[in-house]
């Protein structure tokens, strides 16, 4: 279990970017022990490193101090953390700028009124009509 444990520690970048791929993870955000619990579990799958659900669980308890000591995640309560990882922060967005209106578009001068042009059609003959003989 020390190796696992290590393994985070060691790589707290790699699975922190993990996490942030799974859940919202940004700077100054709230982060959950299930959620971190999860991750890792998915993370230790990922790695095909097998991880029961209770060595999960506390592997998680002992990274999660490990991040507190490094004030990466400070306590809020018992179950949740706020992340403080600078590299997480949302990019900063700037307000649209207001648009001119736009003038309306000018209508276009017409004399008089104008017809669609329509090419006559010369009427048809009436077919004739065929008489048959009946014998």
């Amino acid at each position: 279990m020390n190796e696992k444990i290590k393994l985070l520690t060691e790589n707290r970048k790699e699975v922190l970017l993990f996490l942030k791929g799974r859940y919202l993870l940004f700077h100054l955000s709230n982060v959950f022990f299930r959620d971190l619990h999860y991750g890792v579990m998915a993370y230790f799958e990922m790695k095909r490193i097998k991880c029961t659900y209770i060595d999960a669980e506390l592997i998680t308890r002992n990274w999660i101090e490990s991040l507190e000591q490094a004030n990466i995640f400070k306590r809020i309560d018992g179950g949740s953390w706020m992340l403080n990882y600078p590299e997480f922060k949302k990019p900063a967005v700037k307000p649209a700028v207001a648009a001119k209106p736009v003038a309306p578009a000018a209508k276009p001068a017409i004399s008089g009124a104008v017809k669609p042009a329509v090419v006559p059609v010369p009427p048809v003959a009436p077919a004739a009509t065929v008489q048959t003989s009946k014998s």
